[in-house]
């Protein structure tokens, strides 16, 4: 691969600061990865953690999520999704002029050769992540947060599980280990799951992160330690000169800036569209429920595939999360969703005890066709996209820093970077 649109950036010297808009897992990331190379580094950040994705995510690292949201046929199941407030996928009524385009576009990355291509990326992009977190968490002595005990997804019927063989056989086909199980394997898994689910699939390679939002604060401690600085504010917009940006403006003031690195997660098109890049950009609201009086004990997360919602053992206790919900930026949530998700999870346990359950709802940025951006502003080229991870931003964040840290310091990167591009939406 030609390394011409890696070149630095004219006037940037490695004495500029990089900031980077997003103190989230990915931004923290990235943060590392710089720093790794010896520049200085500010991370600007809301400081609330509990707005962040990385805070209240299933914890899962699917390294084998290879296949898309949109798969071939998936046309033929969002109508009755959509028509179905009780669905994992439910759409708010005002909220429907402003979703079809990207609903179109999710539809057109569903063919089977763009499936195929989009496979290959998400394998680069996620393969590595389990190996990435382990070598760096280690480094830190906190091993301790990551277990890696697979990943058991469950069917209450073998006819439904055959309506999945399309993503099992993707997987397959880009390596991943998918191990078929039957109801006497999964009471030897997991004791604990009811008689509902007859069968299902293990995962033997999948890990599970215990405690999110506790590995940003173990990550950003590290950052600090090694002479990062961050620094409390929200991002309201970008100092720019000619085609250039000097510094991003926040409600504290103006942080001068030598390259720019937005990695504000749902929150990024917001900016994104001031340097002139409105990309298709949506937030599919997810919620959970934290249950420490559960009663229930497994050791690795468990998925209803019918309900579409993940159960992971955390250090809280039990965490139930899932549904997607496309309702905006700005709206407040409909907990009724999380109590959907609490009544849920007793087919799954029928004994489980929900008492004392609190609730969450956080932002996923997804992109229509279930892949990141990762790349340069079209007129801004010392600024650089990372978001719209979707519901992989914990897999995909190590490899993400690795790649922005390849284009910021003019390095051929590791990955093909082309299905990443902003030039694939405008």
């Amino acid at each position: 691969m030609s390394t011409t649109n890696y070149k630095p950036v004219n006037g940037a010297s490695h004495a500029d600061p990089v900031v980077i808009v997003g103190g989230g897992i990915v931004g923290i990331n990235i943060a590392l990865a710089l720093l790794r190379e010896r520049r200085q580094v500010i991370v600007v950040d809301p400081g609330i953690a509990e707005q962040r994705c990385s805070y209240g995510n299933a914890g899962s690292l699917s390294a084998g999520s290879v296949a898309p949201l949109g798969m071939p046929g998936v046309i033929r199941q969002v109508p009755k999704w959509l028509m179905d407030s009780q669905a994992p996928l439910y759409v708010s009524n005002d909220y429907w002029l402003k979703l079809a385009p990207w609903l179109t576009k999710f539809v057109l990355a569903s063919g089977k050769n763009k499936v195929e291509r989009i496979s290959h990326a998400l394998k680069d992009l996620l393969g590595s992540s389990v190996t990435l977190y382990t070598e760096l968490l280690r480094e830190l002595g906190a091993e301790s947060l990551i277990s890696e005990r697979g990943q058991l997804q469950l069917y209450p019927s073998h006819a439904y599980r055959e309506k999945d063989e399309a993503v099992w056989q993707l997987r397959r086909d880009r390596g991943v280990t998918v191990e078929y199980v039957e109801r006497d394997d999964i009471a030897a898994l997991e004791p604990s799951i009811g008689e509902r689910y007859t069968c299902g699939v293990f995962l033997p390679n999948e890990a599970l992160v215990v405690n999110p939002g506790r590995l940003v604060e173990v990550l950003t401690a590290s950052f600090a330690a090694l002479g990062g600085e961050v620094i409390s504010g929200k991002v309201h917009g970008f100092d720019k000169e000619g085609g250039t940006v000097r510094g991003v403006v926040t409600d504290a003031g103006i942080v001068k800036a030598g390259t720019v690195v937005l990695a504000a997660g749902a929150w990024s098109n917001e900016l994104s569209r001031q340097l002139g890049d409105n990309l298709p950009l949506q937030t599919q609201r997810g919620y959970h429920v934290s249950l420490p009086n559960s009663q229930v004990q497994i050791s690795r997360p468990v998925v209803a595939v019918d309900r579409k919602y993940f159960v992971s053992p955390m250090e809280q206790g039990l965490r139930v999360a899932g549904t997607v919900e496309f309702d905006g930026l700005f709206k407040p949530p409909k907990y009724e969703r999380a109590k959907m998700l609490m009544r849920s999870v007793t087919e799954l346990f029928p004994h489980i005890d929900t008492s004392n359950a609190s609730m969450w709802m956080g932002h996923r940025p997804c992109f229509p066709d279930s892949l990141p951006v990762i790349d340069r502003a079209r007129r801004y080229p010392n600024v650089l996209y990372a978001f719209g991870n979707g519901h992989l931003g914990l897999t995909a964040a190590p490899m993400m820093g690795s790649l922005i840290a390849d284009l910021v310091v003019a390095r051929e990167p590791r990955i093909e970077l082309r299905l990443f591009s902003t030039g694939r939406f405008l």
